[in-house]
């Protein structure tokens, strides 16, 4: 899911039931009040974890890779979504498939930017950039450690914000870092999280990062995390989120329910203060 800014709109494509069938391939878009589905000409497979950001220096959605097991092939590929139709590119060069990829426009450098776990090697944080044309990789020096479900805003007082997420099937990590747009820097706030797995939103006017967690809702100033006051949306695993810059709002879709173990179509609203069922 992500804000489109040339439609004023959180743009969402496919994405899977949690029932085993096979993923959904729509393209729908949020309003602000109501969902709607877009009929494009053209349209990516179906698939999930796909990673979406808006690129507002070509005004077009990226979308890139995704799928998660046989049924739902891990993907490599780059789409384009102009605010009516998908246009597949086909670049010089390509990040390979990877796990828990996540895309966020760098605003200081002007670059999409796509953070994931290489396959080979195992167990690697990789970072690459996006141009508008190709994929370049970047060799920071300090990259994170690997992990999934990490949450990841751009943070206007820090570059782009990388927290949390699981080392493997058990345990959770409260680590934050910031991505300059050449290196990873390990930050050392005085109050975390509690960390595991997380999702993370932009907020331009009254935080600089809001960010989802077990533990509940916390804001990111530059410098430290700060819980939020009041209750918070049920914990689920793989919901998605979005700033709608157009309502100064945040939207979080979906998940599944750690209850049922049965996927959701929750709506939440975050106004600033407080979240809100759509």
């Amino acid at each position: 899911m992500s804000y489109d800014g040339d439609t004023r709109t959180v743009l969402m494509f496919s994405g899977v039931r949690g029932d085993g069938s096979p993923p959904l391939a729509d393209t729908w878009n949020w309003d602000g009040c109501k969902w709607s589905q877009e009929h494009p000409a053209s349209s990516p497979a179906g698939r999930s974890f796909g990673a979406m950001t808006y690129d507002p220096g070509h005004q077009v959605v990226v979308l890139f890779g995704g799928g998660a097991a046989n049924s739902d092939p891990g993907r490599n590929d780059t789409w384009l979504w102009n605010g009516r139709d998908w246009s597949q590119q086909h670049p010089a060069t390509s990040p390979p498939i990877m796990a828990d990829a996540t895309l966020e426009y760098d605003r200081a450098n002007r670059l999409v930017t796509l953070i994931g776990q290489s396959l080979r090697p195992a167990d690697a944080t990789v970072t690459w950039t996006w141009n508008g044309q190709t994929w370049s990789q970047r060799h920071p020096a300090h990259p994170p450690p690997a992990r999934s479900g990490p949450g990841v805003a751009y943070g206007a007082k820090s570059g782009i914000l990388y927290f949390g997420g699981k080392p493997g099937e058990a345990g959770a990590l409260n680590d934050s870092w910031a991505w300059d747009g050449t290196d990873w820097t390990a930050l050392h706030p005085p109050t975390s999280p509690l960390g595991g797995y997380a999702r993370m939103a932009h907020e331009d006017s009254r935080n600089d990062v809001i960010l989802l967690e077990a533990d509940g809702t916390w804001s990111w100033d530059g410098k430290t995390w700060a819980r939020r006051p009041g209750a918070s949306p049920p914990f689920e695993y793989f919901r998605s989120i979005a700033a709608d810059q157009a309502h100064a709002k945040v939207v979080v879709f979906g998940g599944k329910s750690m209850q049922t173990n049965v996927g959701t179509d929750e709506v939440w609203i975050w106004d600033g203060t407080t979240w809100s069922q759509a």
